[in-house]
């Protein structure tokens, strides 16, 4: 049962959004000119989310850049300058959440430094959620927009045996020197995600013999698409629309499950396209993906490739064991290291909501319309969406629906449909964004 507070409860008339990240910002924005009104809880003193490098959450690093390109990750009414880069960095992106705060006018309605540590559903109806400093709060609503990089994932079981050099997740790198020395090192960086790539292409330096690190090698457990993020002199995704985009009208008025082979294979088509150019992981001794290019996200970074072809970094498949600073891999070849870097990624996680509040553990979690509680009214999730476009955009479209039910004109189905329709969002496959929001436009029609 929820705590009843001895002071008179608030009137639960407006509700609250959870982060003030790229998605939170998103909801934020939406709401306010919506005429909702809302109180936002933010654990940090920044808007931005892992784009405040120096002073905000972990999972950011100093030489991050965006993965796509300014016009499609871009708010659908808050464009770059003509003079941003095609992919921004950190400090870039941290000055463009903070503009479009303050463009918007909402800034005053979110409390920076305000962790929270509970939420749960009132006996009456709406949500109470507890700060950290023990203050409680009644909303008809809650919005959780906290972000997908709360929790590390590490390997479990590890591979054994016990190494005797430095280790850290990616979550906590910053840049070469911190917070471990790596100059000079023999660095093992894990997994073949984005931030693998970039952190090893960092560390391996600009040309054969000028690394930072004495020799960088990447392993993986798995494989995954590797694509540059610029091809042909122009952004991989130059030609892709924009997550708020219609889809052509031909697309709207086929069958959904013809539609999604449709773009199926559009995305195959390009994808071949590209790799008969560049080359698949195992031309660089990685392994190459077992699924198709629909159901992951690829792997993008410009210098990657390139550093592979020269050996500055060695491709590995997954650790098979571990002997003091000796790592042997599953095809029994060695390496020498100092210190691994495990980039492992995250899962999810939503330490102030108990598993007996969402009704299963946090990497189960089903949501109708990848939104909505299904079994919890007033319980929503802005950004957990696995996404082949830009996640913000599509966050933002995301709000516009949530906005729609919140003042009525969204009607939600029953509770049995929701829960029928609702969707496991860590585990399916990445949406088609269009499509996706084809669906949603369609539900406020």
């Amino acid at each position: 049962m929820p705590h009843v507070p001895h002071h008179q409860p608030e009137p639960i008339e407006s509700v609250c959004v959870l982060g003030a990240g790229p998605s939170g910002l998103a909801v934020c924005k939406t709401l306010h000119e919506a005429g909702i009104p809302f109180d936002c809880f933010e654990a940090n003193g920044s808007v931005g989310g892992i784009w405040d490098v120096e002073g905000g959450d972990r999972g950011g690093y100093r030489s991050l850049q965006t993965n796509t390109s300014k016009t499609k990750m871009a708010y659908a009414d808050f464009p770059f300058s003509e003079d941003a880069p095609d992919f921004v960095g950190h400090a870039g992106m941290l000055d463009y959440f903070n503009a479009y705060t303050d463009h918007f006018g909402f800034r005053d309605r979110i409390r920076f430094n305000c962790p929270v540590g509970q939420v749960e559903p009132r006996a009456g109806g709406g949500w109470q959620v507890e700060l950290q400093d023990g203050s409680r709060h009644n909303y008809s609503a809650c919005i959780v927009a906290t972000g997908q990089y709360g929790t590390q994932r590490w390997p479990d079981p590890g591979p054994p045996g016990r190494f005797d050099g430095q280790q850290m997740h990616a979550a906590d790198y910053l840049d070469p020197k911190a917070p471990i020395d790596c100059e000079d090192k023999r660095v093992v960086v894990v997994g073949l995600g984005s931030s693998a790539a970039e952190i090893a292409t960092e560390l391996a330096g600009g040309a054969k013999g000028s690394g930072i690190a004495e020799h960088v090698t990447l392993s993986a457990r798995s494989g995954r698409y590797v694509l540059p993020k610029t091809f042909q002199g122009q952004p991989l995704d130059a030609n892709a629309p924009h997550p708020s985009a219609s889809l052509p009208s031909f697309l709207t008025w086929i069958p959904e499950a013809l539609r999604i082979r449709l773009l199926q294979g559009f995305l195959k088509s390009a994808l071949g396209r590209i790799e008969r150019k560049t080359g698949r992981p195992s031309k660089w001794n990685l392994p190459n993906p077992t699924f198709p290019p629909w159901a992951e996200r690829p792997t993008l970074s410009d210098g990657f490739i390139q550093a592979l072809e020269d050996r500055r970094i060695e491709g590995r498949p997954e650790i098979a064991s571990f002997d003091g600073k000796t790592i042997e891999f599953v095809d029994s070849s060695v390496d020498e290291a100092d210190l691994i870097i495990w980039a492992t990624g995250y899962r999810p996680a939503f330490p102030f909501l108990s598993d007996a509040v969402l009704g299963c553990e946090a990497s189960e979690l089903k949501l109708y319309r990848r939104i909505a509680h299904p079994t919890q009214p007033g319980l929503f999730f802005i950004g957990y969406t696995r996404v082949i476009c830009s996640l913000w955009p599509l966050s933002e479209q995301q709000s516009l629906w949530l906005a729609g039910v919140l003042k009525g004109s969204i009607a939600l189905p029953g509770r049995a449909r929701q829960i029928h329709q609702a969707i496991k969002v860590s585990q399916a496959l990445p949406v088609f964004c269009n499509a996706y929001v084809l669906d949603l436009r369609r539900d406020g029609a």
